[in-house]
């Protein structure tokens, strides 16, 4: 089916224009630096020893052989005196227990040991000369297995940022207001483990020099890992150094430092040499982090027009055995439809797995997979086109703060979506709609990702020689962060975009919003307009105070900036270049300095709508997405083209969610089975359709002074729902446990 408009109008130049990023040809010729790829003198590198049970404790550990084999300068295990200060909440490292600080095994992949040798390939032949005995505990192995145990979390809770019940109004009874729904709707929904599988595997390089630990490492937030780090060795923060310019993929796996950074800074400082540590590809899936598989039920009470009268989430998600982590799924139930009564819960199992951490869009992917199934459940109950049924339950103010919403265009975004996909042709009965053999099914979800407040720094400098640089904290993860900083400060300062230079990366540089939580564009983007905005306005007052100066007695608002210069907005020629201005006043840069702190009475959100067709051969029922059209309102978008890309790689990420991941546990000895990219298989090009991405594009001043709003998490969520909302409407089978692999759809 061909889209019923026409593509909306790009802007051609300044923020908005679809420009190319910055650091493109670096990555294509091969002269992009990644942690890995970092080289000092006299380096030298560690492998991993990690645990091959789940469950037990290191009855005793042979290192003689690793020690006696070439090229090995160390070998350190929980035997040696560790130099972690204080405890992990002090750190507010990811885990509830340091490395190697005991001999108690809770995961398989944990770590039990480091080797340290003068080349990677020693060092991983030594790594398996280490001999472990085990005392072997029968573990947890699933989240079935811990099921009887379910709590909420307690005292050992990790990280609460997210409520654990919600019942509003308060004091409403629930319960009550199901039972005397007109329609009710009753159903469990699962999503398995995941894992953020980056390309670039977790790398590391520290170093020691006169007390000071330099790390080049994979971070997500420089100034955040070197907190921990500094914490961890009883370091003041100012003696810690961290370098992340560029990241390989992170999706939350990469906003902590791990347990393999901690290792080889520590080992470092004992062979007294710079120490390389790259992870295996295995070693990504059990030591980074993953998202836990979850258990949701959702019940929905509503009258026979359609109109929601409650809404009751229960979830329990798999937590590690040191440390409680509810999966915050029912933030996205609690923001996203307009309900009189709302009840939601999150409780945790306590299985034999590694640490659960943030994956692309924390809590509302998965919350949404079990909410959108369940409005599409609720639609069919009532006899109600599932669009129609949510825009009559369009909410208007976050429920959780009262506040309205800074700006929300969900309506368009239906209307457009459903416009460009042809929802309108959908019949209404399911397994009606078939072509050349196959069953076709049209599904549809909603999207919706709210933003957690941070500050950001950043400084702009325009130069004599009529060139500029941003010095900002950020990272280059892929996204095309250094691309848009650079949009911004061009068009701020009205300096050419060719002649804007970007420093990333480094804790040497002002401190920003870490990559994540789909904060990049609108709190460091902010802060680099506001530090270009001031850099311009010094400027500006400079020209207007030289009498030398063509703008000489100007008042400041009537000059504008634009191709390196500075101009009379309603006499262009009369003007100068910054080059002119600033060597005639001794050649010194202006700068300026941003800081932006979030003060809004409003809530902030990102909303999209996803409109998706699958394909189905009944007689090898593999789901194939063959469409999918999806339009985001993300106030004002800085790069269209770095936009589209970032949409289509979260609708990509969806769609591996709801078609093919998982990571699977052995359910005897809570191993996961094939933790590689053998076994986990990710979409590549020929499980990926034509991806059609709309935006709205309307700024959101009251969200961030650049009108921009997170992209990044908000255009993965509701993209598995859509897919299994078309599944039922393609077969009349409702899959209500991710993923939807073909073993599901065989009558």
């Amino acid at each position: 089916m061909t889209p019923r408009t026409a593509a909306s109008e790009v802007p051609t130049e300044g923020i908005g224009a679809p420009v190319n990023r910055v650091e493109a040809r670096d990555k294509v010729t091969g002269k992009a630096v990644y942690a890995a790829d970092a080289r000092l003198p006299r380096m030298v590198h560690a492998a991993l020893v990690a645990s091959t049970v789940s469950a037990g404790r290191v009855r005793g550990i042979g290192t003689k052989r690793a020690a006696a084999a070439p090229g090995v300068l160390a070998v350190l295990t929980h035997r040696d005196r560790m130099p972690w200060q204080g405890t992990p909440a002090d750190a507010d490292y990811i885990e509830d227990r340091f490395p190697l600080a005991d001999d108690r095994i809770t995961y398989y992949g944990q770590y039990l040991a480091v080797v340290v040798a003068r080349t990677p390939e020693q060092a991983e032949h030594a790594a398996s000369l280490v001999a472990v005995d085990y005392a072997e505990h029968t573990p947890v192995p699933t989240l079935d297995d811990a099921l009887p145990d379910a709590h909420t979390a307690t005292g050992r809770l990790i990280r609460p940022p997210w409520p654990q019940r919600v019942v509003l109004p308060p004091g409403a009874d629930p319960q009550a207001a199901l039972e005397s729904a007109e329609v009710r709707t009753d159903s469990s929904y699962r999503v398995p483990h995941y894992s953020h599988a980056p390309m670039e595997p977790g790398a590391v390089l520290a170093s020691w020099q006169d007390g000071t630990l330099t790390l080049r490492d994979c971070s997500q937030n420089v100034h955040k890992h070197r907190q921990v780090v500094a914490t961890v060795f009883g370091l003041p923060k100012e003696r810690v150094r961290v370098l992340s310019p560029l990241v390989g993929g992170a999706f939350g796996s990469k906003t902590d430092p791990w347990a393999h950074t901690l290792l080889a800074a520590a080992a470092a400082r004992v062979v007294r040499r710079p120490v390389r540590l790259v992870l295996t590809r295995k070693q990504v899936f059990t030591g980074t982090g993953h998202q836990p598989p979850i258990i949701q039920r959702i019940r929905l009470g509503a009258d026979r027009g359609g109109k929601l009268a409650v809404i009751l989430h229960d979830t329990v998600n798999a937590t590690e055995m040191r440390g409680d982590r509810p999966e915050p799924a029912i933030v996205a139930t609690a923001n996203t439809y307009a309900a009189p009564v709302l009840s939601a819960s999150a409780q945790v199992a306590s299985v034999n797995i590694g640490p659960s951490v943030n994956l692309r869009a924390p809590g509302d992917a998965p919350g949404s997979f079990a909410l959108e199934s369940a409005m599409d459940e609720l639609a069919y109950e009532i006899g109600l086109d599932p669009l129609e049924l949510r825009r009559r339950n369009h909410l208007t103010k976050d429920p959780l703060t009262g506040r309205p919403w800074s700006a929300k265009h969900l309506l368009e975004a239906y209307e457009l979506g459903a416009e460009r996909f042809g929802w309108s042709d959908r019949p209404a009965k399911p397994r009606s709609l078939r072509e050349g053999g196959e069953l076709v099914g049209y599904g549809m979800a909603t999207a919706v990702h709210g933003q957690r407040d941070d500050t950001a720094r950043a400084e702009v400098e325009i130069r004599a020689d009529g060139t500029g640089q941003v010095r900002t904290a950020t990272q280059e993860i892929g996204t095309g962060t250094l691309t848009q900083v650079a949009q911004i400060a061009a068009a701020g300062t009205g300096l050419p975009l060719p002649r804007v230079d970007v420093r990333v990366g480094d804790t040497e540089l002002p401190r920003t919003a870490g990559n994540a939580g789909s904060r990049t564009t609108g709190y460091t983007g902010s802060a680099v307009y506001l530090a270009a905005e001031q850099a311009r306005g010094k400027a500006v007052r400079m020209a207007v105070g030289d009498r030398e100066s063509p703008l000489y007695g100007l008042p400041p608002g009537e000059v504008a900036a634009g191709d390196g210069r500075l101009f009379h907005r309603d006499d262009t020629k009369r003007g100068e270049t910054y080059r002119a201005l600033l060597n005639r006043h001794g050649g010194e840069p202006i700068v300026g300095d941003g800081l932006y702190e979030p003060k809004t009475s409003h809530s902030v959100a990102s909303f999209g709508a996803h409109f998706t067709e699958v394909r189905i051969n009944p007689a090898l029922p593999r789901v194939r997405v063959t469409r999918h059209v999806a339009v985001f309102d993300v106030g004002r978008v800085t790069n269209h083209k770095a936009a589209r890309n970032q949409a289509q790689g979260g609708i990509v990420f969806g769609m591996g969610w709801a078609l093919m991941e998982q990571l699977t546990p052995d359910p005897v000895s809570g191993r996961y089975i094939g933790p590689a990219f053998t076994d986990y298989h990710i979409p590549v090009n020929a499980d990926v359709p034509d991806l059609d991405v709309r935006f709205i594009d309307k700024p959101d001043t009251l969200a961030h002074p650049i009108g921009s709003k997170g992209l990044g998490e908000v255009s993965a969520v509701g993209v598995a729902a859509a897919i299994a909302n078309a599944v039922y409407h393609a077969t009349g089978k409702r899959i209500t446990e991710l993923p939807l692999t073909p073993d599901k759809l065989v009558d």
